[in-house]
């Protein structure tokens, strides 16, 4: 634990004037060493003085006679003194309680000549005057630090090491390229920062959300808060991030890549304000295009046709905006943002996900439109980082090398093969259903059949270009 300041004091002046003035710099957020405070019982006293006297930004010293009579102030006092002989910049914040500059002089000319606050000008203007170096107005980390207490975080001091963290992580790319390293980005469950500015509030703003950012990744990954996660689970995550509903608010666009299931009517809690403006405004934008396009005399196809809404509202619309389900499905599974990559789980994963009661939760009309898109987008066959290749290659390359449906046959290696990946993809998934039961739904839903005619189309049209 470090700390703003170091109250050095004589027991005597404490009822009257020490004790309401820790608990005075305490309602500004700063974090005070004073022995009731800071120690507990069988603590050494000695050297909890001494880590507090090296722990601190700076240390308040309430002169007084009764500071002077005693030995053990004194010596704290030297604490302080040696710090800044050592070359620290001005550590020792003097207040004059009850004592005039002859009395100082007598006792430390070096006191004497240091601009001090004197006590008897009452609580508040001592205390804004110790506000003055203890937290300046211009400094952003200070700031932050407001922010994050007000979103009911317990940041360190601003001298501790994990501000550089803060500052290491707000360089990051905010939510944008395509080709950048993995760490010069954020990752899921990341906003755009607010404006940048080099100084002062902006900076201070930038700070803060950064760090809040950083809890948001960690805890999304840590509690694998992913498109699967039932919708309640997910609200609860964004209601006990601080911060994070905000952000939420501010970009719903984001929060529809990262948690599309919330788009669903019925599902969005607080989010449904949010999500049918988004629904209504890109309906208009698309009926006006439609319109338009309708108006030029262009003869329009199923396929030319443009869409009933912007894609990432399309669970909502109630014919998924005119989109195909392959759409649909590559959308809800890795979403298109353009900055950190959405998808969670391997594309396997989630078509495992899609035939498991894991689903069961989603409206049935939604889970059979997404389980037919992921047979025709037809990209599951990859088995990504999570399982071995050598496990899977004896079903991956038979049907990889299958001219034609004819020509495709199912072996006992690869009948295998499919049914350990599936059994695989359920641990990963944390879903109970029995391996061979999804195996035959995967089996009897074409998935099989459709990849290799969507394999064949694609070797087509990259023949022909």
């Amino acid at each position: 634990m470090l700390y703003d300041v170091f109250i050095c004091h004589a027991s005597e002046d404490k009822d009257k004037f020490v004790r309401p003035l820790a608990n005075k710099l305490q309602q500004y957020h700063l974090e005070v060493w004073f022995d009731e405070f800071s120690l507990s019982i069988g603590d050494s006293l000695r050297e909890s003085i001494d880590k507090g006297l090296s722990k601190s930004r700076f240390g308040v010293v309430v002169l007084s006679r009764n500071f002077f009579k005693k030995k053990w102030p004194t010596n704290e006092l030297n604490g302080l003194f040696a710090r800044e002989t050592s070359g620290e910049n001005q550590v020792i914040l003097p207040i004059w309680h009850g004592v005039n500059a002859k009395e100082i002089i007598k006792h430390s000319p070096l006191l004497a000549d240091r601009k001090a606050v004197v006590s008897a000008k009452g609580l508040d203007f001592v205390c804004k005057e110790l506000l003055k170096k203890l937290r300046p107005d211009t400094s952003p980390l200070i700031i932050a630090r407001d922010i994050l207490i007000k979103y009911g975080l317990n940041p360190p001091v601003i001298s501790d090491e994990w501000w550089l963290d803060v500052i290491e992580a707000s360089n990051r790319v905010p939510n944008g390229g395509f080709v950048v390293p993995d760490r010069s980005c954020w990752g899921r469950w990341t906003f755009p920062l607010p404006n940048f500015d080099s100084c002062g509030k902006d900076r201070g703003d930038w700070l803060a959300w950064s760090a809040m950012q950083m809890q948001w990744e960690k805890e999304a990954e840590r509690r694998k808060i992913a498109q699967i996660t039932k919708p309640e689970i997910v609200l609860k995550f964004i209601d006990t991030m601080p911060g994070l509903k905000d952000a939420c608010h501010s970009y719903p666009l984001f929060l529809a890549n990262y948690a599309p299931q919330l788009t669903i009517k019925g599902f969005s809690g607080d989010f449904d304000p949010d999500f049918d403006y988004m629904l209504k405004q890109s309906t208009l934008i698309h009926e006006k295009e439609r319109k338009s396009k309708s108006q030029s005399g262009t003869a329009l196809t199923t396929n030319s046709m443009p869409p009933a809404c912007d894609i990432e509202i399309a669970l909502r619309h109630p014919a998924f905006g005119d989109f195909e389900s392959s759409y649909i499905a590559c959308q809800f599974v890795q979403g298109e943002i353009g900055g950190p990559e959405i998808r969670h789980y391997e594309h396997f994963e989630y078509l495992v996900w899609f035939l498991s009661s894991g689903s069961d939760w989603l409206p049935k009309k939604i889970k059979y439109f997404l389980i037919d898109g992921m047979k025709k987008w037809a990209v599951w066959l990859s088995p990504g980082k999570s399982y071995d290749w050598d496990k899977v290659k004896d079903f991956s390359i038979t049907l990889m090398d299958a001219k034609s449906l004819r020509s495709f046959k199912l072996t006992t290696k690869a009948k295998a093969a499919l049914l350990n990946w599936i059994s695989h993809s359920l641990k990963v998934l944390g879903v109970s259903d029995k391996p061979r039961s999804i195996m035959n739904r995967f089996l009897d839903s074409s998935f099989i059949e459709c990849y290799i005619e969507e394999n064949r189309i694609r070797s087509k049209k990259k023949r022909a270009s």
